[in-house]
């Protein structure tokens, strides 16, 4: 999965009504100004971090952005 797949796939899941959704869109704004730095392997990092705040890490949409 690319980068910009990731961070489709964490937006899309944002605001889903998670207990830790605070802690996604923190790590999605860190994922944008990462993109913004030019480090596009930070933002891939913070954009997976945020999915498994908002899915949770067994949640098939994690495995697929996790398995690199």
């Amino acid at each position: 999965m690319n980068l910009n797949e990731i961070l489709r796939l964490a937006r899309k899941h944002l605001g889903n009504g998670a207990a830790m959704d605070s802690s996604a869109r923190f790590c999605m704004a860190e994922a944008i100004a990462r993109v913004d730095d030019g480090d596009l392997t930070a933002a891939a990092m913070w954009a997976r971090k945020s999915l498994a705040y908002s899915v949770g890490v067994f949640h098939d949409d994690y495995q697929r952005a996790a398995a690199e």
